[in-house]
């Protein structure tokens, strides 16, 4: 390929990128704003782009609402920094809580607009599924001592853990309790002091 092709193609990539982030912000702007099922109409309105553009980038709604998902999940990734497994027990799980709410928070608007619509609960599962794996490891690493001192209920605990103060239970905390951001973390903490203790 001639070097005037090869930028040619490049800025076509840059400007195809830009747009797919342009729509993607203009989505998360409207559900900051309180939009629970902002339409593409709105989304391509918002960035500026025609309607055949956000079909063109996402396939539709789905598409955008799971790259919103993830464009937050992206954004908010380093929340969840690797605690230290030394010192008290009471004081990492303190820690773990207060980013997981931190966490959860921030995703939990566009992931409610997200959820609403059937057609994105697949990539939905297997966004979550990578942020399981990465907050199980992070589970695993912080409460080692713990973990390791129950031998061969390791696992066991390791799992209970995961269930306990994960994105599922915050939900059940949050959504079908009506807990406040505060009381949902202390409940999370309060079950991890159990399960540790």
């Amino acid at each position: 390929m001639s070097p005037a092709r090869r930028r040619h193609v490049d800025g076509r990539l840059a400007r195809a990128q830009e747009t797919r982030r342009l729509l993607v912000e203009a989505l998360l702007a409207l559900v900051d704003e309180g939009a629970t099922a902002p339409t593409t109409r709105q989304v391509a309105e918002r960035a500026g782009v025609s309607l055949r553009i956000v079909f063109h980038r996402f396939r539709g709604t789905q598409g955008l609402l799971v790259a919103g998902v993830a464009l937050q999940s992206e954004r908010h990734r380093s929340i969840l920094f690797a605690i230290p497994p030394k010192g008290a027990a009471d004081l990492r799980i303190r820690v773990l809580c207060r980013q997981r709410r931190l966490y959860f928070e921030a995703l939990t608007p566009v992931f409610r607009v997200a959820q609403a619509r059937p057609d994105a609960a697949g990539a939905l599962r297997n966004l979550l599924a990578e942020d399981r794996s990465r907050m199980r490891h992070q589970l695993a690493g912080t409460f080692a001592p713990e973990v390791a001192a129950r031998g061969a209920e390791a696992g066991d605990l390791l799992d209970a853990l995961e269930q306990a103060l994960g994105w599922a239970s915050w939900r059940a905390l949050r959504d079908v309790r009506g807990l406040t951001p505060a009381a949902a973390e202390r409940a999370l903490a309060y079950t991890a002091e159990r399960l540790l203790g």
